[in-house]
């Protein structure tokens, strides 16, 4: 299943031209959804999301921060095509009870190999 690319430009019921929509966002969207999409959740397509739900409320120490970076990896890579993950870097804050993390990637179509961020916040998996 390959990813759904938004038009630039969204129009309004009333005709007006909404934001833009960036490739940028469109990805990072595309990316916070895989994420905090469980396995299993998606009727009609039982592969789609990630792991994550497992990983996320666990105490975290190295072992945990390996499996949530190869979930994570393995989730991008098979459901969001237009990027290469440079980096993926897991932040826990124990006296806050909270994990960040962050991903560097790159757009495949970028001839300047711009690099892009991606920022997941614990708190952004509970809202969803």
């Amino acid at each position: 299943m390959n990813y759904v690319d938004m038009p630039s430009k969204l129009i309004s019921r009333n005709g007006d031209n909404a934001a833009p929509v960036t490739q940028e966002k469109a990805i990072n969207n595309s990316i916070h959804n895989i994420i905090t999409t469980p396995k299993g959740s998606v009727p009609g397509n039982p592969e789609f999301g990630s792991g994550m739900h497992k990983y996320i409320f666990e105490p975290m120490d190295p072992l945990i921060k390996e499996s949530i970076k190869a979930e994570i990896e393995y989730a991008i890579k098979r459901w969001e095509q237009r990027v290469i993950i440079k980096l993926i870097d897991i932040v826990d804050d124990p006296d806050y009870n909270r994990v960040t993390i962050k991903m560097i990637y790159n757009v495949k179509t970028d001839v300047k190999s711009t690099q892009h961020e991606y920022i997941f916040s614990q708190q952004s998996f509970n809202n969803n």
